[in-house]
């Protein structure tokens, strides 16, 4: 009996490093601003959904305060904002 108490132990240990290691490595993914694949790897180690892992993940930038960069799909909102801003200026 001792020796499953001690298997079990075991057991634990392992996949208490497994998570640290996993949250190490999102935490990582996010400071490289790699929100997306943060965003999988979560649901990958907790069998989460879709939006509990972006609720999960953004709770950590926020936790841990990190800044994300800005995405190419905002820089093309911006870009066409004032593309737009500049032909109906020309136009008047």
């Amino acid at each position: 009996m001792n020796d499953q108490h001690q298997s079990s132990s075991s057991d634990r240990d392992d996949a208490a490093d497994s998570q640290s290691e996993m949250a190490q490595h999102i935490l990582e993914s996010l400071r490289q601003g790699n929100k997306i694949q943060a965003i999988k790897d979560y649901r990958e180690s907790t069998g989460a959904g879709l939006k509990e892992s972006k609720e999960a993940i953004e709770a950590l930038i926020e936790k841990y305060d990190i800044q994300m960069k800005s995405g190419c799909a905002s820089m093309l909102l911006v870009a066409s904002s004032l593309v737009v801003l500049l032909l109906l200026v020309w136009i008047q």
